[in-house]
């Protein structure tokens, strides 16, 4: 039992400034990389769509509508189903406003396959 509370010699030396900005810059990096990386749709075809568009999973119209892209394999999970809500709990939108889209293969998405 002793083992499990040894010292171990490769410690990390953590303050809490290397913390804030370790994580400040994990949050910059999430939030503005799917624009880089992802084809996601820029603002002027997002106006001509009508549509909000800030990432590929989600894209709220006009009249509050929001429309969910399942990227996942439906399997029996219903993983749909608990995406959309998070995303409609996030957004604090009416539940009657989502739908669920389900992707075929796609640049954006990747190539959607289920096997094993």
């Amino acid at each position: 039992m002793k083992k499990l509370f040894q010292k171990n010699s490769e410690t990390v030396n953590l303050n809490r400034r290397s913390f804030m900005i370790g994580t400040a810059s994990a949050g910059l990096v999430m939030a503005f990389a799917p624009a880089f990386f992802s084809g996601s749709v820029s603002a002027k075809e997002s106006i001509a769509q009508q549509a909000f568009s800030p990432t590929i999973w989600w894209t709220m119209n006009t009249d509050g509508g929001i429309e969910v892209s399942i990227a996942k394999a439906e399997m029996g999970q219903h993983i749909g189903t608990a995406l959309a809500r998070i995303v409609a709990d996030e957004l604090e939108c009416d539940w009657d406003k989502v739908s669920i889209t389900y992707v075929d293969t796609h640049e954006k998405w990747g190539y959607m396959v289920t096997g094993g």
